[in-house]
Protein backbone atom coordinates (compact mmCIF):
# COMPACT_ATOMS: atom_id res chain seq x y z
CA UNK A 1 0.00 0.00 0.00
CA UNK A 2 1.10 3.43 -0.83
CA UNK A 3 1.37 6.32 -3.57
CA UNK A 4 3.33 6.17 -7.21
CA UNK A 5 3.39 8.21 -10.12
CA UNK A 6 2.68 6.73 -12.96
CA UNK A 7 4.46 6.44 -16.38
CA UNK A 8 3.40 9.21 -18.35
CA UNK A 9 1.44 12.48 -17.02
CA UNK A 10 2.91 12.34 -13.07
CA UNK A 11 -0.56 11.76 -11.54
CA UNK A 12 -0.28 10.54 -7.80
CA UNK A 13 -1.87 6.96 -7.90
CA UNK A 14 -2.81 5.33 -4.80
CA UNK A 15 -1.59 1.22 -4.23
CA UNK A 16 -3.63 -0.74 -2.92
CA UNK A 17 -4.29 -4.65 -2.08
CA UNK A 18 -7.19 -6.31 -1.01
CA UNK A 19 -6.81 -10.31 -0.80
CA UNK A 20 -3.22 -10.03 -2.53
CA UNK A 21 -4.59 -8.51 -5.86
CA UNK A 22 -3.47 -4.94 -6.45
CA UNK A 23 -5.51 -2.15 -7.47
CA UNK A 24 -4.84 1.35 -8.02
CA UNK A 25 -6.63 4.91 -7.86
CA UNK A 26 -5.85 7.90 -9.33
CA UNK A 27 -5.53 10.97 -7.22
CA UNK A 28 -5.71 13.34 -10.14
CA UNK A 29 -2.99 14.86 -8.19
CA UNK A 30 -0.05 15.86 -10.38
CA UNK A 31 3.01 15.76 -9.27
CA UNK A 32 6.29 16.69 -11.18
CA UNK A 33 8.46 14.01 -11.17
CA UNK A 34 11.24 15.77 -9.88
CA UNK A 35 9.35 16.81 -6.78
CA UNK A 36 8.78 13.50 -6.20
CA UNK A 37 10.66 11.44 -3.02
CA UNK A 38 10.60 7.60 -3.95
CA UNK A 39 11.43 7.04 -0.19
CA UNK A 40 8.68 9.16 1.66
CA UNK A 41 5.95 8.52 -1.56
CA UNK A 42 5.37 12.15 -0.94
CA UNK A 43 6.36 15.54 -2.36
CA UNK A 44 9.57 16.42 -1.75
CA UNK A 45 9.80 19.23 1.48
CA UNK A 46 10.97 22.55 -0.24
CA UNK A 47 10.94 25.97 0.89
CA UNK A 48 9.14 28.78 -0.72
CA UNK A 49 5.78 28.69 -3.10
CA UNK A 50 6.88 25.21 -4.07
CA UNK A 51 6.96 23.61 -0.54
CA UNK A 52 4.23 25.51 0.20
CA UNK A 53 2.54 23.66 -2.53
CA UNK A 54 4.11 20.15 -1.32
CA UNK A 55 3.01 20.43 2.02
CA UNK A 56 -0.57 21.14 0.92
CA UNK A 57 -0.48 18.08 -1.47
CA UNK A 58 1.21 15.52 1.59
CA UNK A 59 -1.50 16.83 3.55
CA UNK A 60 -4.12 15.12 0.89
CA UNK A 61 -2.42 12.03 0.49
CA UNK A 62 -2.50 11.97 4.29
CA UNK A 63 -6.09 11.99 3.66
CA UNK A 64 -6.28 9.43 1.50
CA UNK A 65 -4.13 7.05 3.72
CA UNK A 66 -6.83 8.18 6.81
CA UNK A 67 -9.71 7.56 4.82
CA UNK A 68 -8.64 4.15 3.65
CA UNK A 69 -7.97 3.02 7.05
CA UNK A 70 -11.15 3.81 8.38
CA UNK A 71 -12.90 2.01 5.64
CA UNK A 72 -10.71 -1.01 5.84
CA UNK A 73 -11.78 -1.08 9.96
CA UNK A 74 -14.98 -0.67 9.11
CA UNK A 75 -15.93 -2.69 6.26
CA UNK A 76 -13.39 -5.37 7.67
CA UNK A 77 -14.09 -8.93 5.61
CA UNK A 78 -16.52 -7.06 3.10
CA UNK A 79 -14.23 -4.60 1.80
CA UNK A 80 -13.68 -4.35 -1.86
CA UNK A 81 -11.90 -2.14 -4.48
CA UNK A 82 -15.33 -1.06 -5.35
CA UNK A 83 -16.30 0.35 -2.30
CA UNK A 84 -12.60 2.40 -1.93
CA UNK A 85 -13.20 3.96 -5.73
CA UNK A 86 -17.13 4.87 -4.51
CA UNK A 87 -15.88 6.55 -0.80
CA UNK A 88 -13.02 8.02 -2.50
CA UNK A 89 -15.08 9.70 -5.46
CA UNK A 90 -17.48 11.12 -2.98
CA UNK A 91 -14.95 12.36 -0.16
CA UNK A 92 -12.51 13.77 -2.71
CA UNK A 93 -14.27 14.81 -5.71
CA UNK A 94 -16.67 17.22 -3.97
CA UNK A 95 -13.50 19.34 -2.99
CA UNK A 96 -13.12 22.27 -4.91
CA UNK A 97 -10.38 21.88 -8.23
CA UNK A 98 -6.93 23.21 -6.77
CA UNK A 99 -6.31 26.28 -8.24
CA UNK A 100 -4.12 27.29 -10.82
CA UNK A 101 -0.47 26.80 -10.50
CA UNK A 102 1.37 30.69 -10.80
CA UNK A 103 4.71 31.31 -12.84
CA UNK A 104 6.60 30.98 -9.80
CA UNK A 105 5.60 27.22 -8.90
CA UNK A 106 7.05 26.18 -12.09
CA UNK A 107 9.67 28.41 -11.96
CA UNK A 108 11.32 27.24 -8.59
CA UNK A 109 11.08 23.46 -9.89
CA UNK A 110 13.26 24.84 -12.95
CA UNK A 111 15.60 26.33 -11.04
CA UNK A 112 15.67 23.31 -7.92
CA UNK A 113 16.16 21.43 -11.10
CA UNK A 114 19.51 23.29 -12.95
CA UNK A 115 20.71 23.15 -9.04
CA UNK A 116 20.41 19.31 -8.15
CA UNK A 117 21.65 18.55 -11.84
CA UNK A 118 24.64 20.66 -11.34
CA UNK A 119 24.50 20.66 -14.80
CA UNK A 120 25.32 24.80 -15.03
CA UNK A 121 27.72 26.69 -12.68
CA UNK A 122 26.47 28.98 -10.22
CA UNK A 123 27.10 32.18 -12.52
CA UNK A 124 24.71 30.45 -14.86
CA UNK A 125 21.48 29.57 -13.39
CA UNK A 126 21.74 33.57 -11.64
CA UNK A 127 21.42 34.56 -14.91
CA UNK A 128 18.30 32.78 -14.98
CA UNK A 129 16.98 34.07 -11.12
CA UNK A 130 17.89 37.92 -12.51
CA UNK A 131 15.51 37.73 -15.46
CA UNK A 132 13.15 35.88 -12.74
CA UNK A 133 13.70 38.82 -10.56
CA UNK A 134 12.40 41.24 -13.09
CA UNK A 135 9.24 39.63 -14.12
CA UNK A 136 8.24 39.61 -9.52
CA UNK A 137 9.07 43.18 -9.99
CA UNK A 138 6.44 43.80 -12.88
CA UNK A 139 4.27 41.79 -10.90
CA UNK A 140 4.31 44.56 -7.75
CA UNK A 141 4.40 47.43 -9.96
CA UNK A 142 1.23 46.05 -12.06
CA UNK A 143 0.06 44.21 -8.65
CA UNK A 144 -1.08 41.17 -10.72
CA UNK A 145 0.47 37.42 -10.60
CA UNK A 146 1.40 35.64 -13.25
CA UNK A 147 0.40 32.22 -14.83
CA UNK A 148 2.05 30.29 -18.10
CA UNK A 149 -0.75 31.41 -19.84
CA UNK A 150 -0.30 35.12 -19.31
CA UNK A 151 2.95 35.87 -21.31
CA UNK A 152 1.39 36.68 -24.26
CA UNK A 153 2.45 39.59 -27.13
CA UNK A 154 0.98 42.40 -24.62
CA UNK A 155 3.58 40.92 -21.61
CA UNK A 156 6.40 40.59 -23.67
CA UNK A 157 6.16 44.39 -25.05
CA UNK A 158 6.07 45.25 -21.48
CA UNK A 159 8.96 43.59 -20.52
CA UNK A 160 10.76 44.16 -23.34
CA UNK A 161 10.08 47.92 -22.60
CA UNK A 162 11.02 47.78 -18.89
CA UNK A 163 14.63 46.48 -19.60
CA UNK A 164 15.06 49.30 -22.41
CA UNK A 165 13.52 52.42 -20.03
CA UNK A 166 13.84 51.41 -16.36
CA UNK A 167 16.73 49.12 -16.47
CA UNK A 168 18.80 50.41 -19.04
CA UNK A 169 19.86 47.16 -20.64
CA UNK A 170 20.33 47.27 -24.42
CA UNK A 171 19.34 44.64 -27.10
CA UNK A 172 22.24 42.96 -26.96
CA UNK A 173 21.87 42.09 -23.48
CA UNK A 174 18.30 41.92 -23.83
CA UNK A 175 18.88 39.24 -26.33
CA UNK A 176 20.77 36.89 -24.31
CA UNK A 177 17.87 37.47 -21.11
CA UNK A 178 15.52 36.77 -23.26
CA UNK A 179 16.96 33.55 -24.38
CA UNK A 180 17.18 32.46 -20.91
CA UNK A 181 13.79 32.78 -20.13
CA UNK A 182 12.86 31.35 -23.51
CA UNK A 183 14.92 28.40 -22.11
CA UNK A 184 12.65 28.09 -19.13
CA UNK A 185 9.49 28.35 -21.05
CA UNK A 186 10.73 25.49 -23.55
CA UNK A 187 11.53 23.47 -20.48
CA UNK A 188 7.57 24.30 -19.22
CA UNK A 189 6.69 22.68 -22.63
CA UNK A 190 8.97 19.67 -22.44
CA UNK A 191 6.70 18.80 -19.14
CA UNK A 192 3.66 19.52 -20.60
CA UNK A 193 2.83 22.89 -18.68
CA UNK A 194 0.50 25.14 -20.16
CA UNK A 195 2.33 27.59 -22.06
CA UNK A 196 1.26 30.46 -24.10
CA UNK A 197 3.30 30.41 -27.53
CA UNK A 198 3.15 33.77 -28.02
CA UNK A 199 6.80 33.45 -26.27
CA UNK A 200 8.31 32.03 -29.80
CA UNK A 201 7.59 35.15 -31.23
CA UNK A 202 9.10 37.47 -29.08
CA UNK A 203 12.79 38.49 -30.48
CA UNK A 204 15.49 41.19 -30.58
CA UNK A 205 17.78 41.86 -33.46
CA UNK A 206 20.95 41.26 -32.71
CA UNK A 207 23.73 44.32 -33.37
CA UNK A 208 27.24 44.35 -34.23
CA UNK A 209 28.99 44.88 -31.13
CA UNK A 210 31.96 47.81 -30.28
CA UNK A 211 33.83 44.97 -28.01
CA UNK A 212 37.64 45.67 -29.11
CA UNK A 213 41.12 43.99 -28.96
CA UNK A 214 44.17 44.80 -28.37
CA UNK A 215 46.88 45.36 -31.02
CA UNK A 216 50.32 44.08 -31.42
CA UNK A 217 51.74 47.70 -30.64
CA UNK A 218 49.10 48.23 -27.70
CA UNK A 219 50.31 44.50 -26.12
CA UNK A 220 54.02 45.51 -26.40
CA UNK A 221 53.76 48.73 -24.65
CA UNK A 222 51.55 46.38 -21.75
CA UNK A 223 54.21 44.07 -21.67
CA UNK A 224 56.69 46.82 -20.73
CA UNK A 225 54.70 48.86 -19.01
CA UNK A 226 56.76 49.77 -15.82
CA UNK A 227 54.08 48.80 -12.46
CA UNK A 228 54.32 48.94 -8.82
CA UNK A 229 54.06 45.33 -7.47
CA UNK A 230 50.18 45.09 -7.37
CA UNK A 231 49.25 46.34 -10.04
CA UNK A 232 52.30 44.39 -12.33
CA UNK A 233 50.38 41.36 -11.05
CA UNK A 234 47.26 42.13 -12.68
CA UNK A 235 48.91 43.25 -15.60
CA UNK A 236 50.37 39.67 -15.37
CA UNK A 237 47.13 38.19 -14.71
CA UNK A 238 45.64 40.01 -17.88
CA UNK A 239 48.37 39.23 -20.19
CA UNK A 240 47.91 35.15 -19.26
CA UNK A 241 44.43 35.86 -20.80
CA UNK A 242 45.77 37.09 -23.47
CA UNK A 243 48.56 34.21 -24.39
CA UNK A 244 46.47 31.50 -23.52
CA UNK A 245 42.91 32.92 -25.12
CA UNK A 246 40.56 31.35 -22.45
CA UNK A 247 38.08 33.12 -20.29
CA UNK A 248 38.84 34.51 -16.65
CA UNK A 249 37.13 32.13 -14.88
CA UNK A 250 39.46 29.39 -16.44
CA UNK A 251 42.50 31.20 -16.87
CA UNK A 252 42.62 32.37 -13.02
CA UNK A 253 42.21 28.45 -12.58
CA UNK A 254 45.35 27.22 -13.94
CA UNK A 255 47.58 24.59 -12.24
CA UNK A 256 49.85 22.37 -12.60
CA UNK A 257 48.32 19.42 -12.63
CA UNK A 258 46.25 20.66 -15.81
CA UNK A 259 49.91 20.28 -17.81
CA UNK A 260 49.51 17.57 -20.20
CA UNK A 261 53.05 17.62 -22.29
CA UNK A 262 53.91 21.09 -23.34
CA UNK A 263 50.26 22.18 -23.29
CA UNK A 264 47.22 22.93 -20.62
CA UNK A 265 44.74 20.90 -21.40
CA UNK A 266 41.59 22.34 -19.06
CA UNK A 267 37.73 21.81 -19.47
CA UNK A 268 36.06 25.16 -19.41
CA UNK A 269 33.98 26.07 -16.79
CA UNK A 270 31.01 27.77 -18.52
CA UNK A 271 30.57 25.08 -21.34
CA UNK A 272 32.70 22.33 -20.34
CA UNK A 273 34.53 21.86 -23.48
CA UNK A 274 38.17 21.13 -23.55
CA UNK A 275 40.58 23.74 -24.63
CA UNK A 276 44.24 22.75 -25.40
CA UNK A 277 46.31 25.45 -24.39
CA UNK A 278 49.82 24.95 -25.71
CA UNK A 279 52.51 26.09 -23.36
CA UNK A 280 54.02 29.37 -25.54
CA UNK A 281 57.15 31.09 -23.48
CA UNK A 282 55.56 34.25 -22.39
CA UNK A 283 52.57 31.99 -21.32
CA UNK A 284 54.91 29.60 -19.10
CA UNK A 285 57.39 32.64 -17.99
CA UNK A 286 54.84 34.01 -16.49
CA UNK A 287 52.73 31.13 -14.39
CA UNK A 288 56.31 30.35 -13.48
CA UNK A 289 56.88 33.60 -11.72
CA UNK A 290 54.16 32.92 -10.13
CA UNK A 291 54.31 29.57 -9.23
CA UNK A 292 51.39 28.46 -11.07
CA UNK A 293 49.59 30.26 -7.65
CA UNK A 294 47.35 32.74 -8.80
CA UNK A 295 45.17 34.66 -6.50
CA UNK A 296 41.59 34.59 -7.55
CA UNK A 297 39.50 38.15 -7.63
CA UNK A 298 36.29 38.69 -9.00
CA UNK A 299 35.51 39.83 -12.38
CA UNK A 300 34.52 43.51 -11.88
CA UNK A 301 37.73 43.98 -9.68
CA UNK A 302 39.74 42.26 -12.00
CA UNK A 303 38.61 44.71 -14.63
CA UNK A 304 38.72 47.75 -12.24
CA UNK A 305 42.69 47.09 -11.85
CA UNK A 306 42.29 46.86 -16.24
CA UNK A 307 41.29 49.88 -16.50
CA UNK A 308 43.57 51.93 -14.19
CA UNK A 309 46.65 49.33 -15.60
CA UNK A 310 44.95 50.60 -19.18
CA UNK A 311 44.63 54.14 -18.24
CA UNK A 312 48.54 54.55 -17.43
CA UNK A 313 49.67 52.90 -20.37
CA UNK A 314 48.49 55.51 -22.28
CA UNK A 315 45.14 54.06 -24.37
CA UNK A 316 43.24 56.62 -23.82
CA UNK A 317 42.25 58.22 -26.93
CA UNK A 318 38.41 58.98 -27.47
CA UNK A 319 36.24 56.22 -29.22
CA UNK A 320 32.37 56.45 -29.91
CA UNK A 321 30.14 53.56 -28.70
CA UNK A 322 27.06 52.89 -29.99
CA UNK A 323 24.30 51.31 -28.01
CA UNK A 324 20.69 50.08 -29.29
CA UNK A 325 17.08 50.29 -27.19
CA UNK A 326 15.05 49.01 -30.27
CA UNK A 327 14.98 52.25 -33.11
CA UNK A 328 16.43 54.21 -30.27
CA UNK A 329 20.73 54.58 -30.82
CA UNK A 330 22.64 55.68 -27.90
CA UNK A 331 25.83 56.96 -28.98
CA UNK A 332 28.56 57.91 -26.73
CA UNK A 333 32.24 59.02 -26.73
CA UNK A 334 34.31 57.20 -23.71
CA UNK A 335 37.90 56.89 -23.05
CA UNK A 336 39.47 53.54 -24.75
CA UNK A 337 40.40 51.75 -22.02
CA UNK A 338 37.28 52.00 -20.12
CA UNK A 339 36.22 49.80 -22.79
CA UNK A 340 38.90 46.97 -22.30
CA UNK A 341 37.98 44.30 -19.81
CA UNK A 342 38.66 40.77 -18.66
CA UNK A 343 37.44 39.22 -21.74
CA UNK A 344 39.45 41.60 -23.96
CA UNK A 345 42.13 39.50 -23.23
CA UNK A 346 40.69 36.49 -25.15
CA UNK A 347 39.44 38.49 -27.79
CA UNK A 348 43.25 39.77 -28.26
CA UNK A 349 44.64 36.22 -28.64
CA UNK A 350 42.18 35.68 -31.37
CA UNK A 351 42.08 38.92 -32.92
CA UNK A 352 46.29 38.37 -32.95
CA UNK A 353 46.36 34.90 -33.59
CA UNK A 354 44.09 35.14 -37.10
CA UNK A 355 46.10 38.33 -37.60
CA UNK A 356 49.53 36.10 -37.17
CA UNK A 357 48.60 33.44 -39.86
CA UNK A 358 46.63 30.88 -37.14
CA UNK A 359 44.07 28.70 -39.29
CA UNK A 360 40.87 29.24 -37.25
CA UNK A 361 40.50 25.46 -36.58
CA UNK A 362 43.72 25.81 -34.63
CA UNK A 363 42.28 28.79 -32.91
CA UNK A 364 39.14 27.31 -32.38
CA UNK A 365 40.91 24.28 -30.51
CA UNK A 366 43.12 26.38 -28.22
CA UNK A 367 39.97 28.25 -27.14
CA UNK A 368 37.39 25.68 -26.98
CA UNK A 369 35.03 27.62 -29.51
CA UNK A 370 32.56 24.95 -30.98
CA UNK A 371 30.86 27.45 -34.01
CA UNK A 372 33.06 29.03 -36.78
CA UNK A 373 30.51 31.46 -36.58
CA UNK A 374 31.03 32.29 -32.89
CA UNK A 375 34.89 32.46 -33.37
CA UNK A 376 34.11 35.08 -36.37
CA UNK A 377 32.21 37.08 -33.70
CA UNK A 378 35.47 37.62 -31.42
CA UNK A 379 38.10 38.62 -34.19
CA UNK A 380 38.17 42.34 -35.19
CA UNK A 381 39.09 43.84 -37.97
CA UNK A 382 42.79 45.87 -37.89
CA UNK A 383 41.75 48.90 -39.48
CA UNK A 384 45.31 49.60 -40.44
CA UNK A 385 45.77 46.30 -42.01
CA UNK A 386 42.61 47.09 -44.04
CA UNK A 387 42.93 50.28 -45.18
CA UNK A 388 46.44 49.18 -46.83
CA UNK A 389 45.82 46.20 -48.86
CA UNK A 390 42.80 48.09 -49.96
CA UNK A 391 44.84 51.10 -50.97
CA UNK A 392 47.84 48.58 -52.85
CA UNK A 393 45.04 46.79 -54.63
CA UNK A 394 43.31 50.51 -55.64
CA UNK A 395 46.20 52.97 -55.96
Amino acid sequence: MGFFLDGKQNYVLFHFYLKNKLSKYSTRIKVDRSEWDLKTQRPKARRGEVGAQNRKITHELNEYQRIYDDLKSFYKESFTKEIVKKKFDEHFRLKPASPQKTYSYYFEIYIQQIKDSQSVQKDSWQKYTRIHTAILELERKNNITYYLSDFNSAFFNELISYFRNEKDISDNTLRRKLGFFKTFLNWCIKNGYPVNAAFKDAKIKPRETSHIALSENDLEILENLDLDETKSYYRDLFLIGIYSGQRFSDYKRFDKKFIDGNSIVIRAKKTGQFSYIPLNNKLKRLLDKYNWLLHTISAQKFNDHIHEICKLAGFTEIVVRERFYGNKKVTEEIPRYKLISSHTARRTFITLSEQRGVSHSLIMKVTGIKSLKTLENYIKIDKDRLSEAILKAWN
